[in-house]
């Protein structure tokens, strides 16, 4: 107001449409039956989206069948500016997701597999111009990979700069191996250290296989394993970006 503005420029919230598939995959508000899950990706992707600046629309759960997904991918994408999908995105003859994306529009697929863990099967793909990403279906798999993938796309659709990421700097408190060449995400909990000078905290990675949500439930932050490391010791100062 003290030079005159009046107005400003503001940008429009992505918005990001949500597809979890699976026909072993239930409503939260519903009893799993023997072999079922709930729902988790959709609701902690949306949390994530929502706080990066987005907003996250959910289109419900698909089954295992490929007209059905490739319908409901098609309504989503008309309707918005980026598309996910969760599940489906590996090998096996169910996993349908890959060529779903291929036959939304040009070019399709850029890439099928990173070399991370968790998260190795995501899918990288662009469609008529907007961004389609397919995330495993472990809950752990595709919030860590959301971290990485989905939160920068909705920040460059807000034309906003990258946002520095919260961090704090810790003592590794065991040995974590890693296999060179692969970037390693682990969850950990900060706990304060009395031990060490080197830094205020200690980092305790929580060990769990990628569908185990306790991982992420217990964790205060995420631990980064280079590519070019073969892993890391104990007593090594290390960052932990906050999640």
């Amino acid at each position: 107001m003290a030079l005159g503005i009046t107005s400003v420029r503001a940008a429009k919230r992505p918005r990001v449409g949500l597809i979890s598939t699976g026909d072993e995959v239930v409503e939260p508000s519903q009893t799993p039956r023997l072999g079922q899950v709930r729902d988790i990706n959709s609701y902690t992707l949306s949390a994530l989206i929502e706080k990066t600046g987005g907003a996250a629309l959910r289109y419900g759960i698909i089954r295992d069948q490929f007209e059905a997904l490739k319908e409901a991918a098609a309504q989503a994408l008309s309707a918005c500016d980026m598309l996910i999908i969760t599940a489906g995105s590996s090998a096996s003859t169910r996993d349908m997701t890959a060529e779903v994306i291929r036959q939304l529009g040009e070019p399709g697929v850029l890439v099928h597999g990173i070399n991370t863990r968790p998260g190795k099967p995501t899918i990288l793909g662009v469609c008529g111009g907007k961004a389609v990403i397919g995330l495993p279906g472990n809950p752990v798999s595709a919030l860590v990979n959301g971290y990485l993938f989905v939160a920068p796309v909705v920040e460059k659709l807000l034309g906003a700069l990258p946002k520095p990421k919260a961090s704090v700097r810790a003592v590794l408190t065991v040995n974590l191996p890693s296999q060179a060449g692969r970037e390693d995400w682990w969850a950990v909990k900060l706990i304060e250290n009395r031990k060490s000078k080197i830094a205020d905290y200690e980092a305790e990675p929580i060990f769990g296989k990628s569908n185990l949500i306790f991982t992420l439930a217990a964790a205060d932050g995420l631990l980064k394993i280079s590519a070019d490391a073969t892993g890391l010791s104990a007593g090594e100062a290390v960052e932990v970006f906050l999640m």
